[in-house]
């Protein structure tokens, strides 16, 4: 019996080992890559990163961080995309990528902050069509993750935005996103991540959008 315990003991020792060392590798991958989106300085690049992020969410199917980051990079290189007629293709991989990543952890609020941004890109394929139709959609997005986490800086940071880019007439412009700019601010300021690869991004432009509604 003793002999049977202390075998037991052994191979939970070694799926632990193993275990600690695949999450080694994993953060350190995500380290790496994400080192590489902190220091990017042309657009294109943004793909080359979706990619690598996407080859480690493929080797770690339980885990919804690197499903973000990159429909995150996607997403942003679509902002940059020049021609229109292939950001709608791009966002639609982008959202691919995030289903996978709501199928993981669907009451994770950054990711329907990165569903609401993504809606925001489709707008600029075509403000005058699409404008109200993912304003909308876009909104709803970033009422569910405030609700799963108020304290979230990138809801406020995003919803501001949307409304500074809004037409006055419909209820947008630099007066309405002020108060929604102030309030970011006030998250970003109190913001903790979850963890070293927890998203902790906008801050900086929030301040900037602020400052342009003065």
């Amino acid at each position: 019996m003793k002999a049977i315990t202390l075998t037991l003991a052994l191979m939970l020792a070694c799926f632990a080992q193993l275990f600690a060392q695949d999450k080694s590798e994993f953060k350190n991958a995500m380290n790496a890559t994400l080192s590489e989106m902190n220091t990017i300085k042309d657009n294109g690049t943004y793909l080359d990163l979706s990619n690598k992020f996407q080859r480690i969410a493929d080797a770690e199917p339980t885990e919804w961080i690197p499903a973000y980051y990159s429909a995150l990079c996607t997403t942003l290189y679509s902002f940059g995309e020049k021609d229109k007629s292939k950001v709608d293709l791009l966002l639609d991989q982008a959202q691919t990528i995030l289903d996978k990543g709501l199928k993981i952890k669907a009451d994770e609020s950054e990711l329907w902050v990165l569903q609401g941004m993504l809606y925001q890109a489709r707008i600029m394929v075509d403000p005058m069509t699409r404008g109200q139709k993912f304003f909308m959609q876009a909104n709803e997005a970033f009422e569910k993750a405030e609700t799963m986490n108020p304290e979230n800086p990138r809801v406020y940071f995003l919803k501001g935005q949307s409304t500074l880019n809004m037409p006055k007439m419909f209820g947008g412009g630099k007066e309405a996103a002020k108060p929604l700019f102030e309030l970011a601010k006030i998250k970003f300021q109190n913001f903790k991540p979850a963890n070293e690869l927890s998203p902790n991004w906008g801050k900086e432009h929030n301040e900037k959008l602020l400052a342009a509604c003065n």
